[in-house]
């Protein structure tokens, strides 16, 4: 019997979250982890989008230096999703199982499947944006297809985070003209323990027979793309009073030019996109939700909008909606042969604050029809950039990550060695041993 098309769907519950260089609270992400969801089942697919996910010397170098980091998520996933089943901890077996923990620098992503088995032909592929091309800013990305009920999907998920500053509009516009230039997924081992442990953005060659199936739009895939993308709701940093005269605060109703809705008229990323100088073809759920950046970290951390008095915020930076999770539509190629199928967003919403990080957590629960997107014909119209990518692939991408990685390495061990405890101990007793090597080979020559 053929698949019922209509009716096949996958649950994906994508969130993103900027770390704030910190190591998490596990007790603390686990009991709101879930929150965002709109019913109590849990989705096939979990996917987190980590930014500053460590601090910047372990970042650069990556590799077991970032284990620590990726540990916490992977406990909280555990215990949260444990929770929300209704599994114990002496239960067989794991509610989620990891498919990809990867990072670029200070940007990682982190993949769930609930089935594991469902998921096949795992592509990884990262760029840096920030100084010389390093990944201190920068985009991770995850492709994949996906099996259940007969049929297929293919599924890209890009983990990204772009200039900051009020003033970084232009820089953060050409971060993402950059990513989708520079960021090309490559074929990775199908080995489930090198998925699993794997945190290098570096993989085989390109193995896509075209640059634009290697791209980021490519034509048969979906993609969501999620991060700290740092557009900001003014483009100068407040005056000394705008603190009390004009950040919102939860006590407002919509009716006052104090709620956040009215500063929300003036997000630089609704209106870039709406102009067409970033996200290109990429579409947002509905934001109900007040702004996620950038709070002064303080108690009642882990509380609901509803439950709070004051909104905490920095006093030097407007509050913004820089954490954002976008996407693609279903293509028009695809509508046509199937009318009845979309993509069905179930809750868009901030998280409570964590107490790691003056961002607040972001999460989207949506529903995506569980059927391949074919090829657009030769003749296809529209503006979707699968079928027009609005900038063209960078042929030199792999020649210029593989100089920014030597410089991840070089500048992540001068500042490892330089400005942390356990780099500035090992540097200490190096220089110890070195002296006591000197000496003791000139106490031999003296003899």
């Amino acid at each position: 019997m053929a698949p019922n098309i209509a009716k096949a769907a996958i649950s994906l519950y994508i969130l993103t979250f900027n770390c704030g260089k910190a190591l998490i609270d596990i007790d603390a992400v686990a009991s709101q982890l879930f929150s965002g969801l709109s019913t109590p089942k849990l989705p096939d697919l979990l996917v987190l989008s980590l930014q500053e996910i460590a601090p910047i010397p372990q970042c650069l170098i990556g590799g077991s230096f970032l284990v620590p980091y990726f540990s916490r998520f992977h406990q909280a996933v555990e215990k949260a999703s444990r929770k929300a089943s209704g599994s114990t901890s002496g239960d067989d077996g794991l509610i989620y199982h990891p498919v990809a923990a990867r990072n670029l620098g200070m940007t990682g992503i982190m993949v769930f499947a609930k089935d594991p088995a469902a998921v096949s032909d795992v592509e990884t592929g990262g760029v840096g944006v920030g100084m010389a091309e390093m990944g201190n800013k920068g985009a991770i990305g995850v492709r994949f297809t996906y099996h259940g009920n007969g049929t297929s999907t293919e599924l890209a998920f890009v983990a990204a985070h772009l200039a900051p500053m009020e003033w970084g509009l232009e820089r953060r516009n050409e971060d993402w003209k950059n990513i989708v230039r520079g960021l090309i997924f490559s074929s990775k081992s199908t080995d489930r323990k090198n998925i699993e442990t794997s945190t290098s953005a570096e993989e085989r060659p390109l193995l896509s027979i075209s640059p634009r199936d290697a791209s980021m739009f490519k034509p048969t895939s979906h993609l969501f793309f999620a991060g700290d993308l740092n557009y900001r709701t003014s483009s100068m940093s407040p005056s000394p009073t705008d603190h009390k005269d004009t950040f919102p605060q939860p006590h407002l109703d919509r009716s006052s030019p104090q709620h956040f809705s009215k500063l929300f008229e003036n997000d630089q990323l609704n209106q870039e996109r709406l102009a067409g100088r970033t996200c290109h073809g990429l579409i947002e759920a509905l934001v109900t939700f007040p702004p996620t950046y950038k709070y002064d970290p303080k108690e009642p951390y882990l509380t609901p909008d509803e439950d709070l008095s004051k909104w905490h915020w920095a006093k030097h930076r407007w509050p913004s909606w820089c954490d954002r999770i976008l996407y693609l539509d279903i293509p028009s190629w695809v509508k046509r042969a199937h009318p009845e199928v979309k993509i069905v967003t179930h809750k868009y919403s901030a998280l409570p604050l964590w107490p790691t990080s003056d961002h607040r957590a972001v999460a989207l629960d949506l529903s995506i029809p569980l059927l391949p997107i074919p090829q657009p014909k030769e003749d296809e119209q529209g503006d979707d950039p699968r079928i027009h990518p609005p900038f063209e692939v960078n042929v030199d991408w792999k020649t210029k990550r593989e100089r920014a990685r030597v410089l991840e390495l070089v500048v992540g061990f001068a500042m490892y060695f330089t400005t942390t405890l356990e780099g500035g101990g090992v540097t200490v007793a190096m220089v110890l041993g070195a002296i006591g090597a000197f000496f003791a080979i000139r106490a031999m020559l003296e003899m």
